[in-house]
């Protein structure tokens, strides 16, 4: 289980959307770290508005099947 909080900065209105990237993190491997994995997303501001929640999951293989 890992939890992670990022401040990105203080954005004002603008007609283009911003855009934000964040570091590339490595996934561990080997056996041990292979299954299915859940997330949550949130994009909060200081005020404690919720303006995104995004849940998602993905799987870790060895191998993956022919399409």
């Amino acid at each position: 289980v890992e939890n992670q909080k990022m401040m990105l900065g203080t954005f004002s209105p603008q007609a283009e959307p911003y855009t934000y990237e964040g570091e590339e993190e490595t996934t561990p491997a080997g056996m041990f770290a292979r299954g299915s994995y859940s997330a949550k997303l949130k994009f909060i501001d200081d005020d404690g508005k919720n303006y995104l929640e995004m849940s998602y999951y993905f799987e870790i293989r060895k191998d993956w099947p022919a399409v």
